[in-house]
Order: C-alpha cells, then structure tokens, then sequence
C-alpha cells in the first residue's frame, strides 16, 4: 500500500515536470528537466512494479545524458538514437510483461529518434503522442 502510494506520488511529480519541460526553450534545458522527469518515472514504476517501464526509463536517463553531452547536427546523434533505440528494443524485450509493453517500448524508442533530431518544437509534439502511449501503458 505504502509502495502504491509513493509510486503514484513519484508518477504526479514526473507529469508535472513533463508539463513544465514544455516550456524549455532549449534542447539542454529540456534535457534536464526531462531527466528529473524520467527519474521520478523510473522509480515510480518500480514501486509500482512495472518491470518494463523501470528498465526502459534507466535506458532513457542514459540517453538523455548521451544526448546533452552531443555536439547538434552530428552523425554521433544519429547513431546514438539508433543504438538506444535497438537497446531499448532488447531492454523491452528482456522485461516483457505482455503486449502492453510494446506501447512504452515504442513510445520511448520514438521520443530517441526525435531527440536526436535536436529541435526542441519538435521533441515538444513527439512528447504530445508517446505520452499518450505511455499514459496508456500506465493505466
């Protein structure tokens, strides 16, 4: 019950910052407040026990960290979205918890190729759509 509790808390905190990464005006900016975001999902889910959600979202801390530190508009962006995705792919695969993971593993694995394009307007309407999949998933 406790457990419950903190995992919907951690979960709240993490909407509420993906609310306020809207109006990062810069891919970093977004980047942070999306990672405190990410971090707060992470361990909310693992309270919740949704093995495939924590599993992907340490994968997503890693790429937001991996996307931070890259130069825009280098190939190293692309090969990374590429190789976090497929990672992504495995990681999901790994923690399988029935055809509902399909839904996170997509969402977060489409929000990596978006990220890697650089353009924060653009990650903002990904967002629009992977959150709707990943607020299926949670439910």
């Amino acid at each position: 019950m406790v457990e419950e509790i903190i995992g919907q808390a951690l979960g709240i905190i993490a909407t509420i910052m993906t609310f306020i990464s809207y109006q990062a005006n810069t891919k970093r900016s977004l980047l942070i407040i999306q990672s405190i975001a990410t971090f707060c999902t992470c361990i909310s889910y693992f309270f919740l026990g949704a093995t495939s959600g924590f599993a992907l979202n340490i994968i997503c801390l890693i790429r937001n960290a991996t996307f931070y530190f890259h130069k825009e508009g280098t190939k190293l962006q692309y090969i990374s979205a590429s190789i976090l995705s497929i990672v992504m792919a495995f990681v999901g695969a790994f923690s399988w918890q029935g055809p509902i993971s399909l839904l996170i593993i997509i969402a977060l694995a489409a929000n990596t190729v978006y990220l890697s394009f650089g353009k924060p307007q653009l990650l903002r309407q990904s967002v629009l759509v992977t959150s709707t999949m990943v607020l299926i998933y949670n439910i």
